[in-house]
């Protein structure tokens, strides 16, 4: 439940309002055809179908990829057919469910719950467009890191793997960078954590200002934030890293020791160039480089080796 007493989340409940008020006032059509996740990680997230086939499962390729334990690699397919959409077992090990029960095919109406495996749970929804918006809303605010308002390290993990699935699918490239702040534990020892928090959030509000609506930005850890940038090769991802590096390195941060300047390293790595790509093998490359480029004397990015 949202809390008020948040700064960030009192904002959400404001937006929300206005929102709502929004939608008293025109009538919508119903024309969005969602799975909202009901029960397991990403609670809340929001899922809009089309009209091709969506597999379902833990393989790479699938459009509705789950990690969850229980779920088979190519657990369901859920197809458009004559204004309906019907959901299809493909042979799970432990069932498809749709109301409770196990299906082989079953047609999807408007709030029906659907269960793959022993945790996985979405509900079906026929909403309009504002409906959609409110949902999203509240999901991005379960998602979003508390101190810094980029995207927590959960969402981050199911989104790279959602875009590397698309990359595969469409035949396009995914780059994803990593960077890190420079001497930061002395930051925190010179001038103690909330000088330490201020620097956090005004790196995440510089880094927000250079990303694309379609990039995914997120507090990997501590001081460490990651990019997740669809369509972008590897020197693309590089020159991003730059623009990155230059725009934290003329921040400044008021102390009661003067003012204070900070540096970040930064390690990129690309969907194309990397063999047999997997989440865990792009962010292993990528954090990789970012030691190189710590090794090497920060304040740096490296992009290769």
């Amino acid at each position: 439940m949202l809390s008020e007493d948040d700064p960030l989340e009192r904002t959400a409940v404001v937006n929300l309002n206005d929102l709502k008020k929004d939608l008293g006032s025109k009538r919508q059509v119903k024309d969005r055809y969602l799975l909202i996740r009901a029960r397991g990680a990403q609670l809340g997230q929001v899922l809009k179908l089309g009209q091709q086939p969506h597999r379902v499962g833990r393989a790479n390729d699938c459009e509705i990829w789950l990690s969850d334990d229980g779920v088979s690699r190519r657990h369901a397919t859920i197809h458009f057919e004559n204004g309906v959409y019907t959901i299809e077992d493909t042979g799970s090990a432990n069932g498809t469910f749709v109301g409770g029960q196990k299906i082989e095919r079953a047609v999807l109406r408007d709030g029906d719950l659907i269960q793959f495996g022993p945790q996985a749970v979405f509900r079906y929804s026929v909403a309009d467009e504002g409906q959609e918006q409110l949902l999203r809303q509240l999901y991005e605010a379960s998602v979003t890191d508390a101190l810094t308002g980029a995207n927590n390290r959960e969402h981050f993990d199911s989104q790279l793997r959602m875009e590397l699935s698309f990359a595969r699918r469409h035949g396009t490239d995914l780059s994803l960078v990593i960077f890190d702040v420079d001497h930061f534990k002395r930051v925190n020892d010179t001038h103690g954590h909330p000088v330490g928090d201020e620097v956090l959030v005004e790196i995440s509000k510089a880094t927000r200002r250079l990303v694309r609506n379609e990039d995914v930005f997120a507090r990997y850890g501590g001081e460490e934030f990651a990019l997740i940038l669809r369509g972008i090769a590897l020197d693309g991802a590089r020159v991003v890293g730059e623009r990155l590096r230059e725009r934290i390195a003329e921040l400044v941060v008021t102390t009661d020791k003067g003012p204070l300047k900070v540096t970040v390293s930064v390690g990129c790595a690309s969907f194309a160039s990397t063999q047999d790509a997997t989440a865990e093998t792009l962010v292993q490359l990528a954090d990789k480089r970012l030691y190189v480029a710590k090794r090497g004397g920060r304040n740096r990015v490296i992009a290769d080796g």
